[in-house]
This record gives structure tokens, sequence and C-alpha cells, in this order.
């Protein structure tokens, strides 16, 4: 998360965290949700940012916001690697090591490439509206029939709709 750019940050002294995001991760995490990561970082094939640069930024959210995984996928477009969003290797990959049921769980992300990787995964897939969102990434411009499960411009919507879909499931 970086202060509202299309770009991520560089290291951790251009990390922010928005104000709430640790109480909305404890509001899924009191659900039972695992808290995982997946995230492209191209920088590091291209060359322009460190490997351990990223580490120490996956290490401060995991520690700032209980996330329990982070995978990402240090390729560039021209790898072709199968981790690189939208394609859903990232989150088969995290689907195996946690023993999670994809048709059971959320993605919530800012891009669109957040929910075609959702639908490439068979998860359902929430868009935390930003102005950069629908932009064309380097991936190209979204497809025309992308549609989000939910779109809320507050990280408080997202975590809203995954849980009321959760008592909708197990009434009480």
């Amino acid at each position: 998360m970086a202060g509202g750019t299309a770009s991520g940050p560089r290291d951790l002294d251009e990390l922010v965290i928005p104000p709430g995001a640790a109480e909305e991760m404890a509001r899924l995490r009191a659900a039972g949700f695992l808290l995982l990561v997946v995230s492209n970082q191209p920088d590091v094939a291209r060359g322009t940012l460190q490997a351990e640069a990223v580490e120490r930024i996956n290490r401060r959210l995991a520690e700032a916001l209980g996330i329990d995984g982070v995978y990402w996928c240090p390729h560039d477009n021209a790898d072709g690697c199968s981790c690189r969003k939208p394609r859903p290797g990232l989150v088969h990959d995290a689907a195996r090591d946690w023993g999670i049921d994809l048709a059971r769980s959320y993605m919530i992300g800012d891009r669109w490439i957040d929910l075609a990787t959702a639908r490439a995964a068979g998860v359902e897939g929430i868009l935390l509206e930003s102005p950069h969102s629908w932009h064309a990434t380097s991936q190209g411009s979204a497809p025309e029939d992308l549609v989000a499960s939910h779109v809320s411009a507050a990280l408080t919507g997202c975590v809203d709709f995954v849980l009321s879909c959760v008592n909708q499931e197990n009434p009480l």
C-alpha cells in the first residue's frame, strides 16, 4: 500500500499503511479468515527494485496487519510465468500451502488485474476502488466483461461485504 499511487513502495520509508487497515484485518481474522497477500513485483526483474526491499516491506506488512503469508512474483511480462497476475499461480500456491477452499475464498484488490486473478482462480473478487483501479497496466486493459462481486472506496466496505457473505452462509 503506497500513498495512493498506482505503483508500490520502493522500501520501508515509502510504505504507508492506511489508518484502520489493521483493525479491518483483525475483523477478518476474528471471522476465521487467513490473511494472504499476492503481489506482482516486476521491478525486481527490471532491476529497479531489490528483492530484499520487497521482503522488508512484506515483513512489515505481515507484522502490522497480521498477514499470514505473502506470495509475490518477481517476473516481468516477457518471462511468461504462471505466477504473474492475472494468472492464478500465486493464488493456487497459497491454496495448496494453506489448504484453502478457493470456492469459499475472497480476494480484495485495488486494480482490475486483481479481479482478473480472482476470476481465473475461482475466487470472489472485491474491488477496493481507487482512481487507478481500471487504468491499463503492462498487462493491457481490463477485459470488457470483468466485474467485481462488490466495489467499495473504503476497506471497511470491502470487509463488511465479505463478512455479510459469511453471515448469509452461516446464519445464527
